[in-house]
């Protein structure tokens, strides 16, 4: 299940996880090249996210994963 954020949120992507460690968080970056941009949804499917992505056919946009959810494999930390 996914929200809409409705208040403008620019930040970074650590700034993002911070802000919702549970969820994954869909961000439209200014750039390709750009750490910084508007949150747009979180949720707790990232399938839900990247479909929603590909509706809205918006640029820069990714999916930046919550702290609780990166996955540690033999010491090495997995994010997306």
């Amino acid at each position: 299940m996914y929200r809409r954020v409705d208040d403008i949120q620019r930040m970074t992507n650590n700034e993002a996880s911070e802000q919702y460690p549970d969820d994954y968080i869909a961000v439209q970056r200014d750039s390709m090249d750009g750490d910084t941009g508007t949150v747009l949804y979180v949720g707790d499917s990232v399938g839900e996210l990247i479909t929603l992505i590909v509706e809205r056919n918006e640029p820069f946009c990714g999916i930046v994963e919550g702290l609780n959810l990166k996955r540690s494999l033999g010491g090495v930390v997995v994010g997306g």
